[in-house]
């Protein structure tokens, strides 16, 4: 405790050159007595630092006493004070006494020459705070319990065991370990709330070497050919790598990559407008153009949003589900007419008892004319696609959402259509 006073009082005296022993003492929380004791000390180590009494007096340290011109070279303090104003404009520090004092010892303006703001506009203060917070459940080995809202909307409580926090993609990431799902998971700080620092310790884990999350079991990739015009080109070298653009003659950019087939990918392409073409898969421009009509109807005919379905009304029990109409034209993409697995791909589809491929069924629900599980009911089929989606992450949305639509939807499916 006394050594860290002493510091205290040298980190004082190097940045005011004289203080008194009141001021001392009560900053410190000590008697002036223990300040004069404290001062004999830093003497006898050989700290140029005296006293003088009377109006006007002090402790003063002398104006030749500088440590830094013995350790660090001139421009090794300034990358260390610049190295300190980062770490703090990020939010790796909580405040700048480390920075104050430093600039002090080396008698230098460490200087306002940095800001750095992560969050998005608008969301600050919470995202700084979540940031804080998980800061000190890793530096603390602290479990850390929060709300969690998955890409899905589903809210789930989660208690983690934090290990890093890693900036990748214009976004805060926490890597840990999930205590419910008993594995490694990456939460986006933004979707957490109500973030609570546990009071227990906990042993430090063997992270995964990987910070990518695997695609859920099921969530197949696309090959996609793209055609951009000059207008955006700057936000296509900002996405894609090099290796994946092709400049034209004519100034735009043809693009060929590998993306999750996902509801984000169809935002993400959406988000080009008229400045994007799809060139390939021929699947993927009729997804497109269905969403853009979608779109129209909803500024030509005056339609509401919730007027506009991606599958059938849920109607109530007795009604005639062949009477179900979608609005949205999905009719311009093939699904199992069994478990409505998107058939986008010939070797998703099933074959006919002569080899050709179905034109209706897919190769799990149908091999050789028949259905490979012929004694299921619609039923056993729901159960299952709402058991793949408990398992890989809600790709169809929370699991009332997704059961509400299948039962509206499944109907309608020619396996299992009344009449």
């Amino acid at each position: 405790m006394k050594n860290a006073r002493l510091f205290e009082i040298l980190y004082l005296l190097i940045e005011k050159r004289e203080i008194t022993a009141g001021e001392l003492a009560r900053r410190l929380e000590v008697s002036e007595r223990t300040i004069y004791r404290d001062v004999d000390a830093l003497s006898a180590a050989g700290i140029p630092v005296f006293t003088q009494k009377g109006q006007g007096g002090g402790i003063r340290l002398m104006d030749q006493f500088v440590l830094d011109k013995a350790l660090l070279s001139r421009e090794q303090q300034d990358e260390i004070l610049f190295a300190l104003q980062a770490i703090l404009a990020t939010g790796g520090a909580e405040e700048g006494e480390t920075l104050s004092r430093l600039s002090a010892l080396f008698r230098k303006e460490g200087g306002d020459w940095l800001e750095v703001d992560f969050t998005d506009w608008g969301s600050g203060a919470a995202e700084r705070e979540n940031f804080s917070q998980v800061k000190r459940s890793i530096l603390g080995r602290r479990p850390l319990s929060f709300t969690y809202y998955s890409s899905a909307g589903e809210k789930s409580r989660r208690t983690v065991e934090p290990a890093r926090l890693v900036f990748k993609g214009g976004c805060w990431y926490l890597s840990a370990f999930c205590r419910k799902k008993q594995d490694w998971r990456i939460f986006r700080l933004v979707r957490m709330e109500d973030l609570v620092l546990e009071e227990e310790s906990c042993l430090p884990r063997q992270r995964p070497e990987q910070l990518e999350a695997p695609l859920p079991a099921g969530c197949r990739g696309v090959d996609l050919r793209l055609r951009f015009t000059p207008f955006v080109a700057w936000r296509v070298r900002d996405y894609f790598h090099p290796r994946e653009i092709t400049p034209q003659p004519d100034g735009s950019l043809v693009v060929n990559c590998t993306f999750p087939e996902d509801q984000w990918l169809l935002s993400f392409l959406l988000s080009f407008g008229s400045q994007l073409q799809v060139l390939s898969p021929d699947c993927w421009r009729d997804i497109l153009r269905a969403e853009l009509k979608k779109t129209l109807e909803i500024y030509e005919t005056g339609q509401t949003l919730s007027g506009l379905r991606a599958y059938p009304d849920v109607r109530g029990e007795g009604t005639d589900p062949a009477q179900h109409k979608e609005v949205f034209p999905m009719e311009e993409r093939k699904f199992c007419q069994c478990c409505a697995m998107p058939l986008d791909r010939s070797e998703d589809r099933g074959t006919e008892a002569g080899g050709a491929l179905s034109e209706d069924y897919c190769r799990y629900c149908y091999q050789n004319g028949a259905f490979t599980a012929p004694d299921a009911t619609m039923d056993d089929i729901i159960a299952f696609n709402l058991k793949f989606n408990e398992e890989n992450g809600h790709p169809f949305g929370p699991q009332e959402e997704a059961e509400k639509m299948m039962r509206g939807w499944f109907p309608t499916l020619k396996r299992w259509r009344k009449g």
